[in-house]
C-alpha cells in the first residue's frame, strides 16, 4: 500500500501540516523580532505543537536559532530545566559547549556531560540543582542564565514553551510574576508561550490583575475553517491513486471536527479505507470501520461511568443542543434534580469525556460520541 498523505502523528511538517497560514505568519513575526512574546493558546488536538513545530522547521531552514520545549509530560520543576537546557543546547549550535557552562556557573548547577542517550551526536546533560532555589524560581532563572550567555555572544534565540502553564504547578502565581520580570528584560529571547487550559491562560492574559495581562500578544487558535480544511484534504489526496471527493472530505470534518488531529485521523482512516477496498473514499464507512477498532476502549470507558452519566452521553450523542436541565427533559429521561445533572456534567468533564470549556457541554472525543450514538441510542 502506498504512504498516506496523511501524517497521523501530533507534529505533521511540510506538506502534510495542515493550513494554518495566518498563524504560522505570527509565530514568524514574533520569532524573528528580538525581546517579543507571543501567547498562544487553544483546546487539546487543535494543532498547537504542530503549528510550533513547524513554524520553528520553517525558521531553521534560513538559519535562525530556534528551540522547542515541551513541559507536557515534564515530572516538576528540575525536569522542566533539564528539558529546557537540552533543548538550547541543541538549538546554538557550536557555541553549546562554553553556553551550558555558563549558564551552569550562574545558576550554580553541577554540569556533568554524559554518553550520548538521544541520537542527537551530541552529549547528554547531567544536572544537580542548588535545593536552596524556590522552585517557583528555577525555571525563570534558567531562562535569565540563558539570555545572559546569549548577550554575551550577541546571539538571538527563538524560543517555544509548550504547555507553559505547568510552570504554576510547581510554583503558583509566584511564576507568573517571575516570567513576567522575565519577559520585560529579556531583548536577546523571543518568546512563544503555548498552552491548552485555555481558561486559565485566557485569565492570564485578559486579567488587569495578572501578571501576563498586556506584557504579550496572544492568538487563540480556534478549528480550521471547514471549508479551507476540506480543500486541503482534497489536495492531499489529488496526485495519488487514492483520491477524496470535496463532498467526502466535508464530510469527515463535519464527523470529526472541530480539533485537528481528529480530522487527520479520519480522513486517513478514509483514504486507508478506499485504498484497500478499491471503493470510493466514504467517510461514514470508514468511521464506523475505526470505531469498531476501537470498541473494547469505548466499552470499558462506558462502563466506568454511573447510569446518570451514561443517560447524560447517550442524550448529548443524540442531540448536540438538548437542554439537560429542562424540566421535561429530566422527567423523560430519569435525569433527576438539576443539581444532580449538574454533578454528572462535572464528572463527565473530570474522566476527560465531555469538553472542559465553559457553555455548551460537548463530547471531547468525536470518535467516542460515534460508539455512544451507534450503540446506545436506538431507543431515544
Amino acid at each position: 500500500m502506498a504512504e498516506s498523505p496523511f501524517l497521523r502523528t501530533p507534529l505533521a511538517e511540510g506538506e502534510r501540516f495542515a493550513d494554518r497560514i495566518a498563524e504560522l505568519a505570527r509565530l514568524d513575526e514574533c520569532w524573528k523580532t528580538r525581546g517579543s512574546a507571543l501567547v498562544l493558546y487553544g483546546p487539546r488536538r487543535m494543532g498547537k505543537s504542530a503549528l510550533l513545530a513547524e513554524a520553528a522547521r520553517r525558521l531553521r531552514q534560513h538559519g535562525r536559532a530556534v528551540v522547542v520545549v515541551d513541559l507536557a509530560t515534564a515530572v516538576d520543576a528540575p525536569d522542566a530545566v533539564r528539558r529546557l537546557l537540552t533543548a538550547v543546547r541543541d538549538g546554538v549550535g557550536h557555541t553549546w559547549r562554553s553556553l551550558m557552562q555558563g549558564v551552569a556557573a550562574k545558576l550554580r548547577l553541577s554540569l556533568t556531560l554524559t554518553p550520548n542517550p538521544d541520537g542527537t551526536g551530541l552529549p547528554g546533560l547531567s544536572l544537580s540543582f542548588d535545593q536552596a532555589t524556590p522552585a517557583s524560581q528555577l525555571f525563570t532563572d534558567a531562562l535569565v542564565a540563558v539570555n545572559d550567555e546569549l548577550v554575551k555572544r550577541r546571539m538571538h534565540l527563538a524560543l517555544g514553551i509548550d504547555e507553559f502553564q505547568r510552570l504554576l504547578e510547581w510554583g503558583g502565581t509566584d511564576v507568573e510574576w517571575a516570567l513576567k520580570s522575565v519577559l520585560e528584560r529579556h531583548g536577546r529571547i523571543s518568546y512563544v508561550l503555548a498552552g491548552s487550559a485555555t481558561t486559565l491562560i485566557e485569565e492570564m492574559v485578559t486579567n488587569r490583575e495578572r501578571a501576563l495581562w498586556k506584557l504579550a500578544d496572544y492568538l487563540s487558535l480556534g478549528p480550521i475553517p471547514a471549508g479551507e480544511f476540506a480543500q486541503w484534504i482534497v489536495a492531499r489526496t489529488a496526485r495519488g491513486r487514492t483520491k477524496i471527493s470535496a463532498p467526502a472530505a466535508e464530510r469527515i470534518v463535519t464527523l470529526s471536527g472541530p480539533r485537528t488531529r481528529d480530522v487527520i485521523t479520519l480522513a486517513h482512516a478514509v483514504w486507508r479505507d478506499a485504498t484497500l477496498s478499491g471503493r470510493s473514499a466514504n467517510a461514514d464507512r470508514a468511521l464506523d470501520a475505526l470505531i469498531d477498532e476501537t470498541a473494547a476502549p469505548s466499552e470499558r470507558t462506558w462502563d466506568q461511568c454511573t447510569q446518570r452519566e451514561q443517560r447524560l452521553l447517550r442524550l448529548l450523542a443524540s442531540d448536540p443542543a438538548v437542554e439537560l436541565t429542562a424540566d421535561a427533559i429530566r422527567r423523560r429521561h430519569a435525569l433527576g434534580a438539576a443539581s444532580s445533572v449538574g454533578v454528572a456534567l462535572s464528572g463527565l468533564r473530570k474522566k476527560g469525556l465531555l469538553d472542559a470549556a465553559p457553555g455548551r457541554p460537548m463530547f471531547e472525543d468525536p470518535f467516542f460520541r460515534r460508539w455512544v450514538q451507534r450503540e446506545t441510542t436506538q431507543d431515544l
